[in-house]
């Protein structure tokens, strides 16, 4: 079902809190109005982004430019980066563009994925956002494969691979080419869904 022309989705970094007070890093795209006042989450009811949610009802989403952050952060290995407590926000990452704290004010929890319509409670600015460059969205596109390869049939992985190898031969720094191998990595040694 298409999203409402002034909403788009967001591909972002969401923190959340662990019942131990410890933060909990993972990669969500919430939908956005261009006015960043309201939010739509969609975390699956299974993961641990939910189970914080449903406990807090709070979290903080994150505009970042670095793709071994977005990588890690897929691969479930980014809740080592350096982050500050707000209070009454949650966790904000040191290395983001700029956050946004949301708080949940209601939830659909019917199907799989689960809908919390949030609002914007507070927003920063930390720096600049890097600028559009083909590596880092390639990173994003790789990011996304790496999260469905149990739905994805194996050639389909292996084509999309390739295909973002090229760009980010062209393309890439330091950092995309480290968060490049480390998605192919992790997609190659993946089964993927066999074809019926």
């Amino acid at each position: 079902m298409p999203i409402a022309d002034n909403r788009m989705i967001l591909e972002a970094i969401v923190t959340t809190e662990l019942p131990d007070g410890s933060m909990h890093v993972a990669p969500m795209g919430p939908e956005v109005d261009d006015t960043l006042n309201h939010w739509k989450l969609k975390p699956f009811k299974s993961s641990t982004t939910f189970s914080n949610l449903q406990r807090t009802n709070r979290c903080v989403v994150h505009v970042v430019d670095d793709a071994v952050l977005l990588a890690e952060a897929v691969l479930g290995k980014a809740n080592h980066y350096a982050a500050q407590h707000i209070d009454d926000c949650g966790f904000a990452l040191d290395s983001a563009c700029h956050w946004y704290a949301l708080e949940v004010d209601e939830w659909n929890t019917a199907q799989p994925r689960a809908i919390a319509h949030c609002r914007l409670t507070k927003m920063h600015s930390i720096r600049p956002f890097f600028g559009w460059n083909r590596a880092k969205h390639a990173i994003v596109e790789m990011a996304i494969l790496a999260s469905r390869v149990h739905i994805l049939e194996r050639s389909v992985l292996d084509f999309e691979v390739d295909r973002y190898r090229i760009v980010i031969e062209k393309t890439a720094g330091q950092r995309e080419r480290k968060a490049f191998e480390m998605l192919e990595n992790f997609i190659r040694h993946s089964k993927g869904r066999t074809s019926d």
